[in-house]
């Protein structure tokens, strides 16, 4: 019979409950948008193709009179962690199988969960999650990670981790390099070439990569690499890749004190060991205004220097020599403020920049400002919640391009149009998609067009973003 589509309660209608819920139905899924806030719930009406309601979303009787019963996945997402929290525990006691999400702030409260989940899993793997939640999410953890990515590999560009020792950089194609005015097919005859090109962002935006396709300088190109082989692959970009001697953090709060526990841990990274040895001329410094801020990270982590001043006063920027920065990331809490902090800082000088973002869209305009990378908040969050609504075969999601386009990780499952079809059979399946690792008797690798597609084998696929088609022909039901 004809398959049900997926039902989705989303209760908060902020920045990230109506980006969620237009993805969502853009897929195709029934969504429901629930705000206590007359005036948000209208101007969630006037932008989304769904239903909004206004009403409590922690009310049972109002959810199970909006329809929750026959709901397939619950994601509280209002400003109040105990709310969704409570609204994800209420909700479980009547209807277990229902997949519930939070998004949760306070670290505290995630942190107490996580070791929790963890310790329970190990224990009792049978045994209900803890509050009824089965994933929760926290958006400043989410994207201290990210900005950590990007550092680990000198701020070239995004990083996105595809597990077994494989990642996918987003580069451009810079002044000089031996890339540019060549077409993708010629790029794989260059000697020493040993990567693969997913997707190129040009001025006619961005494509899942084709052989007949020519690269330009200025054109973003995302590349499947090693990463021991990034050192070769920015050579071809001619990127710079420097050492970091002098790394300064703007702001103090919690995306920045989980940065300086990373960069200050020593063992996450041999790159960081390195950095943070016994050798004086290394140092990382933390800007902000907020003493208390200041002195708790000074108290936690006495081997940084912490300032506590204005990084917009020229004055104290020339009397700290703040503009002599290998690498600064700017990660305070006002996300406009991190983008011209950033530009003014590379203005004077400072090497790498990394500004934290409220949302993919300025990747643009921090390009145009000279920021090496831009990491928004909110992306790693969505991407989070949609991987974990993309059914049991998928594991993971990367949202790149703008949304455009999403690196898709997870298992081929059986029945599915794809099973027992070579790579290059797809394009007369209609899947517009490139798979870019699959998994083999040595691990996940770069797959040949003659790659039989077994039910059961992992992949990483490059799909147009939220295209039911493509990830059904891949992943079953989602």
């Amino acid at each position: 019979g004809k398959s049900r589509r997926m039902k989705v309660f989303i209760i908060g209608a902020g920045f990230t409950g109506i980006e969620l819920a237009r993805m969502l139905s853009l897929e195709g899924r029934t969504v429901v948008l629930i705000d206590s806030d007359a005036e948000r719930v209208r101007q969630a009406s006037d932008q989304l193709d769904c239903t909004v309601l206004a009403a409590n979303g922690n009310d049972l009787a109002v959810l199970e009179h909006a329809g929750i019963g026959s709901a397939d996945a619950l994601v509280t997402l209002t400003e109040d962690d105990e709310t969704n929290m409570i609204t994800c525990s209420l909700v479980d006691a009547v209807y277990p199988d229902l997949v519930k999400i939070a998004r949760v702030r306070n670290f505290a409260y995630y942190e107490t969960v996580e070791l929790t989940r963890r310790l329970r899993r190990k224990e009792a793997p049978l045994a209900r999650p803890l509050y009824g939640i089965d994933h929760m999410l926290n958006p400043e953890v989410e994207a201290a990670a990210a900005i950590g990515r990007a550092m680990d590999y000198g701020a070239v560009g995004n990083v996105f981790d595809l597990g077994d020792n494989w990642m996918i950089t987003g580069l451009y194609v810079g002044a000089g390099s031996p890339l540019a005015g060549k077409s993708l097919a010629e790029v794989a005859q260059l000697e020493n070439w040993r990567f693969l090109v997913a997707f190129v962002e040009s001025e006619s935006g961005p494509c899942i990569a084709q052989g007949s396709l020519v690269l330009h300088e200025g054109d973003r190109i995302g590349v499947v690499s090693r990463p021991s082989d990034l050192e070769a692959l920015i050579s071809f970009t001619c990127s710079t890749r420097e050492a970091f001697r002098r790394i300064i953090i703007f702001g103090a709060d919690r995306v920045a004190s989980l940065l300086v526990t990373r960069l200050t841990d020593g063992k996450r990274h041999s790159f960081w060991s390195s950095v943070f040895s016994a050798e004086k001329r290394h140092e990382l410094v933390v800007v902000d205004q907020n003493a208390d801020r200041c002195r708790e990270i000074a108290e936690r982590h006495p081997e940084v220097r912490v300032l506590c001043g204005d990084f917009m006063d020229e004055a104290f920027v020339e009397e700290e020599h703040l503009h002599t920065a290998d690498l600064l990331v700017a990660a305070t809490g006002n996300y406009d403020r991190n983008l011209i902090q950033a530009a003014y800082m590379k203005s004077l000088g400072v090497g790498k920049c990394i500004a934290l973002t409220e949302r993919a869209a300025y990747g643009g305009v921090a390009r145009k400002l000279g920021i090496d990378v831009a990491v928004p908040l909110r992306r790693a969050l969505v991407d989070g919640i949609i991987g974990h609504l993309r059914g049991r075969n998928v594991s993971a999601i990367h949202s790149v391009c703008n949304r455009r386009l999403e690196i898709v990780e997870g298992v081929i499952s059986e029945s599915c149009a794809v099973v027992g079809k070579r790579l290059m059979d797809l394009p007369a399946l209609k899947i517009s998609a490139l798979v870019l690792l699959a998994s083999s008797e040595e691990g996940l690798r770069v797959p040949k067009a003659a790659t039989v597609l077994n039910a059961g084998m992992g992949v990483v696929v490059l799909v147009p973003s939220g295209d039911a088609k493509i990830l059904r022909a891949f992943f079953g039901k989602v």
